[in-house]
């Protein structure tokens, strides 16, 4: 029998387009145990990139989310909670009163990260999942309000960018059912820039190039499901071209029902559609990989890390150098 470590470890990513909670425990094998990763579809972006801060009625979904999940952990004896609010929050006039609230009415204490921070924590996220050592690798991650680029090469990370090119952000750009050159029409040239500043003027070819997130889950799974791909996490860039193709060509309900999608996914999948074809057709590459990583893994990582710092600091000088 495996002896697990007593900490249970929460993490909440408020997104634009989504909240998610990941709960999780170490063993002393390394290996994480899931013990909850579910997700409320609360669209902070909706307010945040349109009016500029978020309505009551919205705060008030936050809220009852929130409170859940708060449930949630304590059904499972979860000893920390991280959270962290990303685009939307940043990005609302109202957001500190946002934050006291929920504080009061869940409990809950909400951090409000950069893109920066956002982006080593996706390194921190695909670095446990992927062997990156001895390549180069773009790793990307497209949320409702922004989108985070890392480049790591040899498993360390070395450049990381935010662009405020996420879907529900794209979409307050566009008419409704946009055709695919009205979308790519705001995403080439900030692309194309992107490209000279992570890999400079030698532009050296990537070995990997990695997709985080529900939006780039979302895209493996429909060409998994359509016979394009033979795995949920991974596709070629040809696979895309051909999903690009149908998913145009459908009105939003019938995305829902051809593809199962949720209200909250079918529209927003046509901009992570478009910025992820057009960042493989810029960046060259011919196949994404997938893994069933985002932002709450990274964040959950992340406090696994300060509790390994906190008990390194915590034993005799004697017992350190023995394990040293």
């Amino acid at each position: 029998m495996v002896n697990e470590s007593p900490h249970r470890l929460a993490s909440i990513d408020i997104g634009s387009n989504a909240i998610r909670l990941f709960v999780g425990q170490k063993s002393k094998s390394g290996r994480i145990r899931v013990l909850e990763d579910q997700r409320a579809s609360v669209r902070l972006g909706k307010d945040a990139f349109s009016a500029g801060y978020i309505r009551p009625v919205t705060q008030a979904e936050l809220e009852r989310a929130l409170k859940h999940f708060r449930l949630v952990c304590e059904r499972l004896h979860v000893h920390q909670i991280r959270a962290v609010g990303t685009s939307a929050l940043r990005d609302s006039s109202n957001r500190k009163r946002v934050i006291h609230n929920i504080k009061v009415r869940t409990g809950i204490n909400v951090s409000v990260i950069d893109g920066q921070r956002e982006a080593t924590l996706l390194h921190k996220a695909v670095s446990h999942a992927l062997d990156l050592r001895g390549k180069t690798a773009v790793i990307t991650d497209m949320g409702g309000g922004s989108l985070e680029v890392v480049l790591s090469r040899k498993g360390r990370l070395v450049s990381k960018h935010s662009l405020p090119l996420g879907t529900v952000r794209l979409l307050s750009k566009v008419k409704r059912s946009p055709p695919y050159e009205e979308i790519a029409h705001w995403v080439r040239t900030p692309l194309y820039r992107l490209r000279t500043s992570l890999l400079g003027a030698k532009q050296k070819p990537v070995d990997l190039m990695i997709g985080t997130g529900g939006n780039l889950r979302a895209l493996g799974k429909l060409c998994f499901r359509l016979g394009l791909s033979r795995s949920r996490n991974r596709f070629q860039r040809a696979h895309l071209e051909l999903l690009v193709l149908r998913l145009f060509e459908m009105s939003m309900t019938q995305r829902m029902k051809r593809f199962q999608l949720r209200h909250d996914r079918a529209d927003v999948i046509l901009p992570a559609a478009v910025v992820t074809l057009e960042m493989m057709r810029i960046f060259e590459v011919g196949e994404i990989l997938v893994p069933n990583v985002g932002l709450k893994n990274g964040l959950f990582w992340e406090a696994m890390d300060g509790i390994r710092f906190a008990k390194s600091r915590a034993l005799p000088r004697s017992t350190r150098r023995h394990r040293a």
